[in-house]
């Protein structure tokens, strides 16, 4: 159940990363990323990935940035 909004989510992801990509001059900004780093994943290790897991591979080859806030609770 869900799979249908979970492959949706990847998908807008995706071409988001790519937009950002495409552009070069964006830097996304996330208020609350603690909220979200884990959405969309499925949690069991062979379903969707999440957020954090999207962004990781354009976030390590230096093509995109993120700015994150988050409480000082929240970040430990």
């Amino acid at each position: 159940a869900g799979t249908q909004y979970r492959g949706s989510f990847e998908e807008n992801i995706q071409n988001l990363i790519k937009e950002v990509k495409a552009a070069g001059n964006i830097i996304l900004f996330f208020d609350e990323i603690h909220q979200i780093l884990g959405a969309g994943s499925t949690g069991d290790g062979q379903g969707s990935k999440g957020l954090a897991d999207i962004l990781k591979p354009a976030l390590s080859r230096g093509e995109m940035t993120v700015i994150g806030a988050t409480t000082q609770d929240e970040y430990r």
